[in-house]
């Protein structure tokens, strides 16, 4: 399946077709939103439901396995910036990915997620950070936390660090010269406004009647499938037993109505139209992926 990188926001910002430039500490698209990126999962565990990688548009958005060829990359490059400034650094070992959680481009799908966590998103643990001392950490990402704009310099041992470190200057680089941001940006647009456009499909506005139909019948007022994730009451901390039966609901309802199904097909006919009109800039974008791809192969076998 593919993964969008998570500095990206992604299918919006994944959408596909952004830079790879995940590292350490480094979030996602907000999930629930049409830029929420698809969680890749081992072979052991995949996600239960998953849109994103299956729409026309994600043929642009890079591979499980090119993505962790440039973040491979990013890290070897920022281990020798490292070693400049007289920092040893090793990279820590690629985890494999093991979340089972589902996309949530149409809202909750899976009955387990909901049964456990009603619309609370399953986060999974943090990714580590690198484990350098503090001090070693300000070369690793610079004035990262700094205001924007803000034009504070980072010194380390007299000598100035990269504006976003080591690390922020490697991904830089292989994104300054192999990255085709107008490309990428027509593979966002094509993600983000086929989602507002399958809104206005008449076989989606029907399948959302019959939802909220079948909501009623369960003792629930929603109009959209959209809304209940945006009850304050299902935002607090807690999870409670009432969002819990909402949730739970809301899943039975959309695999009733053939919900889902319905608005994946509305969409995937608005992005084919869409990729035809730019099969020339999409084709740029996937060279581009290809290009710092094997360069990011190259910089690994180096070392």
């Amino acid at each position: 399946m593919r993964r969008l990188a998570p500095l990206c926001l992604a299918l919006a910002a994944a959408l596909l077709g952004c830079s790879s430039g995940s590292g350490p500490g480094t979030g996602g698209a907000p999930a629930g939103s049409p830029e929420t990126p698809v969680t890749s999962g081992s072979t052991a565990a995949k996600p239960q439901v998953t849109f994103l990688d299956r729409l026309p548009i994600a043929r642009y958005s890079y591979t499980a396995d090119e993505t962790a060829a440039i973040e491979s990359a990013q890290q070897v490059l920022t281990k020798r910036c490292l070693r400049t400034f007289g920092i040893a650094y090793e990279p820590p070992q690629r985890e494999a990915e093991t979340s089972t959680s589902s996309d949530r481009r149409y809202g909750l799908s899976s009955a387990s997620e909901a049964a456990r966590l009603g619309y609370h998103p399953d986060m999974g643990p943090l990714p580590a950070g690198p484990d350098l001392p503090e001090d070693a950490l300000r070369v690793f990402y610079g004035n990262r936390g700094a205001e924007p704009g803000s034009a504070e310099r980072v010194v380390y041992k007299g000598r100035e660090v990269p504006k976003n470190g080591c690390f922020g200057q490697s991904v830089a680089k292989l994104a300054e010269e192999y990255d085709s941001p107008a490309a990428a940006e027509t593979a966002r647009r094509i993600s983000t406004q086929s989602y507002k456009d399958s809104l206005a499909e008449p076989p989606v506005k029907e399948a959302f009647r019959n939802w909220s139909a079948c909501m009623r019948n369960s003792g629930f007022r929603y109009d959209s499938p959209l809304e209940p994730a945006n009850n304050k009451e299902f935002q607090r901390e807690d999870i409670s037993k009432r969002e819990k039966e909402t949730a739970r609901a809301d899943v039975r309802c959309k695999e009733k109505t053939d919900l889902l199904d319905i608005w994946f097909k509305a969409e995937s006919a608005l992005q084919k139209a869409e990729i035809d009109k730019n099969s020339k800039s999409l084709q740029t974008l996937l060279t581009a992926h290809r290009n710092k791809t094997e360069a990011a192969r190259r910089i690994v076998a180096e070392g």
